[in-house]
């Protein structure tokens, strides 16, 4: 009697596209990967480089730390999954 609509929605949309799952085996890498974040990523993981050769700040560690999250965003390693057809 006290059900969360957000909860019965998701689950109703995950019951009806199952089946049209099953039948598509195949998944697009563009679906999983988002272009800039892992650009972000490359960028600050080059300026931590090119800070830790030649700065004189230890302002790479932030910055390998920061490349990294872009990193895991980017390539999709975080989050909930919900199915888009």
């Amino acid at each position: 009697m006290n059900e969360w609509v957000v909860t019965e929605k998701l689950g109703d949309a995950l019951k009806h596209k199952i089946a049209k799952q099953m039948k598509r085996i195949r998944s697009r890498v563009g679906d999983k990967i988002h272009v800039l974040e892992v650009l972000t990523g490359v960028y600050l993981f080059f300026c931590a480089s090119y800070d830790m050769a030649f700065g004189n700040n230890r302002f790479y560690i932030y910055l390998f730390l920061q490349a990294g999250a872009f990193f895991i965003m980017g390539f999709g390693y975080i989050g909930t999954f919900v199915p888009t057809y």
